[in-house]
């Protein structure tokens, strides 16, 4: 018993002396660090600190004058365009509107009234409402191909004939197309100045809204 005694007190005065000696060897290079950390000017650290921030803070500003004007005109586009867009809305609004009353109040007229309607008036043997050409498209188009003009069609619809011939033309089409003798219609340009009003009054363009951009896309290839 006394000889592990005497073993265990030898053992631990040698770690004490080990942990003594390690103690002494780490000491300078404590003191070392001490003294460097003593001898950082912290002023300057946070001289530059300071520095670094405004200057982060200056470009920050200068960015955002710089943008400024890019933003105010994107904002000013963005009104612009919802300013258009609510416009066009409402005129087309009203249009349907005019359109939808006149086809009701006269089921026969063809100026300014949608093409879902003028389409839509051919009766099948089950009463069942088709499908057609509108008789107004159909009848002037008709017309102008017998006609045989000396002018090709484009130049025909851009040439304005006179509006005191056009304007009872127009009339008798849109109270009753089928009560129109077309062969007593001598002036080709007066029947393409009728398909023309009849186009340009269309509610909704041939070149529906819905269907323009697919129409764009498929042309550029898209």
């Amino acid at each position: 018993m006394s000889g592990f005694s005497s073993f265990f007190s030898s053992v631990s005065n040698s770690a004490k002396q080990m942990a003594q000696q390690v103690s002494e060897n780490v000491k300078p290079m404590a003191d070392k660090v001490k003294a460097q950390a003593a001898s950082i000017d912290t002023s300057k650290v946070s001289s530059a600190v300071s520095q670094v921030g405004q200057t982060a803070s200056e470009a920050f500003s200068q960015a955002r004058m710089a943008a400024e004007p890019q933003l105010a005109q994107a904002r000013e586009s963005a009104m612009h365009a919802r300013e258009q867009a609510v416009n066009l809305a409402s005129q087309q609004a009203k249009q349907f509107s005019k359109a939808n009353a006149k086809s009701l109040l006269h089921a026969k007229a063809s100026f300014g009234v949608p093409l879902d309607v003028v389409s839509f008036r051919t009766k099948n043997y089950m009463h069942t409402e088709v499908a057609q050409v509108p008789a107004i498209l159909d009848t002037l188009l008709a017309f102008l191909e017998h006609a045989e003009p000396s002018e090709p069609m484009h130049v025909l619809l851009v040439t304005q004939a006179k509006a005191d011939a056009v304007k009872p033309f127009i009339k008798a089409l849109d109270t009753d197309i089928n009560a129109v003798d077309m062969a007593a219609c001598k002036d080709v340009h007066v029947v393409a100045t009728a398909l023309r009003h009849w186009l340009v009054e269309l509610p909704e363009p041939l070149l529906s809204y819905n269907a323009y951009d697919p129409f764009i896309n498929a042309g550029y290839g898209g």
